[in-house]
């Protein structure tokens, strides 16, 4: 059996054991995260003479800092959105149904042939049925990434040992591989390195500015929620081709509550927002770093949602960059070099 099916073996086998202990990994998942935001922060520290530990400590203090003036500025107007959307809810599932049923007797009163209005009554029915159940997949979703709000809160733990060890980190993995497979092994790690570095932040980045650019822009119209609505905005956004029509939908629906106005006003700003995010911040920031094809990222969604749901969709891309660097190195270059 030659070397590269043993090596693509061990690879199966660790890709199997972390989806089977995956519920365990979500908080190591977000310090490596965290390591990789702020290693830039730290090494900037770092170079103005201070040690490595000094110099994590003052970037923890800095964002411990400016995460307390943003929660007891922020807080307070988001828990009031989230108390108002959970006291209306039942009476805005009313209003969807009453919306419903009446576009349903709209179509069945206008002179169509009867299969054209036997048609737009079922599809109304169906629209009908998937808005009523909006509001409570949006609670679930909420739920489930609430529940990891415990592994957020140890993860810059493990986060700070990661800034501080990495390099031995590094050094000890490299001695359990074989001395003439250590380069090849280097070379991975950069190539990986270089396929998540500047997309992971850029990433952030890009997030923040839409979930602000929703909030001011509801802020200046007047817009209920406009606080609940970009932070799901900015969460959404992270996943790739989904995340603008996931953020939208909850927006709408709970935007349908004050007109339909205002949801051609909310539905504006979505399609400002990813537009200028596309055009503009995306190619700047991120560029094509990754390297994915867009059917492979819709792909890598997909799968990532079908196997650990919202989380899945947030690792998708950085895993399938993972994959892409592995299965180029293994499939391609190294028949190259024999």
């Amino acid at each position: 059996m030659s070397k590269r099916i043993w090596w693509g073996l061990i690879l199966l086998g660790t890709l199997a054991f972390l989806y089977r202990v995956r519920t365990v990994l979500t908080p190591f998942l977000f310090a490596i995260l965290i390591a990789y935001i702020l290693y830039p922060l730290v090494v900037a520290v770092e170079n103005r003479g201070a040690s490595r530990i000094v110099a994590i400590l003052v970037v923890y203090a800095i964002l411990a800092v400016v995460a307390g003036v943003t929660f007891w500025l922020v807080i307070p107007s988001f828990l009031r959105d989230i108390e108002e959307i959970a006291r209306k809810l039942p009476e805005q599932a009313s209003q969807l149904e009453d919306l419903g049923q009446d576009a349903v007797g709209f179509f069945r009163r206008i002179q169509l042939p009867a299969t054209i209005r036997d048609g737009l009554a079922i599809v109304m029915e169906r629209i009908q049925a998937a808005t009523e159940s909006l509001a409570g997949r949006l609670l679930q979703i909420l739920m489930a990434a609430f529940t990891h709000i415990i592994s957020l809160l140890i993860s810059p733990i493990f986060a700070f040992y990661m800034l501080r060890d990495h390099k031995a980190m590094r050094e000890n993995l490299l001695r359990y591989i074989p001395a003439k497979h250590r380069g090849d092994a280097l070379f991975i790690m950069q190539e990986i390195n270089g396929a998540l570095n500047g997309f992971l932040r850029g990433q952030l980045l890009v997030c923040l500015f839409v979930g602000l650019f929703i909030y001011g822009g509801l802020y200046l119209l007047g817009i209920p929620y406009a606080l609940f609505i970009g932070f799901i905005a900015g969460l959404f956004d992270i996943i790739p081709y989904f995340g603008p029509v996931l953020g939208f939908l909850p927006a709408a629906a709970l935007a349908l509550a004050e007109s339909p106005l205002t949801v051609l006003w909310v539905l504006a700003l979505f399609v400002a927002a990813n537009q200028i995010e596309n055009a503009v911040i995306s190619p700047k920031l991120i560029g094509d770093r990754v390297g994915l094809h867009p059917l492979i990222v819709i792909f890598a969604v997909f799968v990532g949602a079908e196997l650990m749901g919202v989380l899945g969709m947030l690792l998708a891309i950085p895993a399938a960059s993972i994959i892409r660097v592995l299965l180029a190195f293994f499939l391609l270059r190294r028949p190259q070099a024999e």
